[in-house]
């Protein structure tokens, strides 16, 4: 594949992947919890950092100093912005996860009105009483442990679900682009058993020429010294 249209695709991916993550940025400054897409923009995340790699390989093996300039000027720009909406993501994703807790304990503590300030007065109220946490509140605070746990462990196979799968879709365009060079070579190498094919058809049609003339000049040579000694022998026996 080469550079301009891994570049071309770059682009592209980059374009979609700001756009989204401006709409993700929108639903954060709104309060919510989830992101639809979020594995979708991992994936493109991945892919971008995939195309930004090509581009500064490509770059490396270019031939003047102009072009290699250019190229990597081009693949530093993708690696920057890819870095730079990565870190984009990451932080959103750690607000919605954040948020996310926050909610899944405020519904385990059975309150309506979930928030820090209604712990806050719950938990003032249970120091102006002067009574410790009741065994209910124990369980319920470790049940919350418990569950905020997992959620950081789901979080976290997520995430790592993410990769494999974006590491899935690198392996298959590495097999896509294999398979593109295989059926290259494959065409390359037609090409060169039809030019040897023609080749010796020429040189067999040459050879055979070359035969032919040797005939042609022997027998010219034998013709040439049968007329020179009759006309030897002919002025010879005139002059006698």
């Amino acid at each position: 594949m080469s550079g301009n249209l891994i570049f071309n695709n770059a682009c592209k991916v980059l374009a979609a992947l700001q756009t989204d993550i401006d709409a993700m940025q929108a639903l954060v400054d709104a309060g919510a919890v989830e992101c639809p897409n979020a594995g979708q923009l991992h994936s493109n995340l991945g892919t971008l950092r995939l195309a930004a790699k090509d581009m500064s390989d490509i770059a490396k093996r270019e031939i003047t100093t102009l072009k290699r300039e250019k190229a990597l000027s081009r693949a530093n720009q993708m690696q920057e912005d890819y870095s730079r909406l990565k870190n984009l993501f990451d932080h959103l994703r750690k607000i919605q996860s954040e948020r996310a807790a926050e909610r899944d304990r405020s519904e385990l503590m059975g309150s309506n009105n979930a928030g820090p300030g209604g712990r806050r007065r719950a938990t003032a109220g249970s120091k102006n009483s002067g009574e410790g946490p009741s065994m209910s509140d124990t369980s319920a605070i470790l049940m919350m442990d418990g569950m905020l746990k997992e959620n950081e462990s789901l979080t976290a196979s997520d995430g790592r679900l993410d990769e494999f799968i974006q590491m899935g879709r690198g392996a298959l365009n590495e097999l896509y682009e294999q398979r593109q060079l295989l059926k290259s070579t494959q065409r390359r190498m037609y090409d060169i058993a039809n030019t040897l094919g023609l080749s010796s058809t020429v040189i067999k049609y040459i050879e055979k020429r070359a035969s032919q003339d040797r005939w042609v000049l022997f027998g010219g040579m034998v013709v040439t010294l049968l007329l020179m000694w009759a006309i030897a022998h002919f002025l010879g026996r005139k002059q006698a």
